[in-house]
């Protein structure tokens, strides 16, 4: 008999109906409480594996930074190896960065993951600011 694998997502009515497919399972096969943890762990295995390639692949895109921010610090927890260090989870922040916003930062070599955070919002509000003195100016030629 095949375990029921957990792929599903984040639906509570497919996670528990998985939960009772385990607990069926626990039943027709009794085993000790370090073995149902084994075979949890073996079914959810599957989606730990996407989160953490999820999380090395994770780039900030067209989101803001406190959007990109928000998917890091969720997703860090399915590849803790990779941000074990307050250095390591500062160069894999910036990694993911926009290029705008890269170029401005990594030179500095900020050396813990909240001064790499606090200046990307003051680079990205700076970019804003710029844009908008550009549309600006844009805007006040062509009248």
């Amino acid at each position: 008999m095949k375990p029921p694998l957990f792929k599903e997502g984040i639906d509570p009515m497919k996670a528990e109906a998985w939960v009772l497919g385990v607990e069926k399972l626990f039943e027709v096969f009794p085993c000790n409480e370090a073995q149902k943890v084994q075979l949890v762990a073996f079914t959810l295995e599957d989606e730990e594996h996407k989160k953490r390639t999820e999380f090395e692949t994770l780039r900030q895109g067209n989101k803001i930074v406190a959007e990109y921010e928000a998917q890091f610090v969720e997703l860090a927890c399915f590849a803790p190896h990779m941000v074990d260090t307050d250095y390591k989870k500062a160069r894999k922040f910036e990694g993911g960065l926009q290029n705008a916003i890269l170029d401005r930062i990594n030179v500095l070599k900020l050396p813990t993951y909240v001064n790499v955070l606090e200046r990307v919002i003051m680079v990205e509000g700076n970019i804003a600011a710029q844009s908008r003195i550009s549309e600006w100016r844009g805007k006040r030629q062509n009248t």
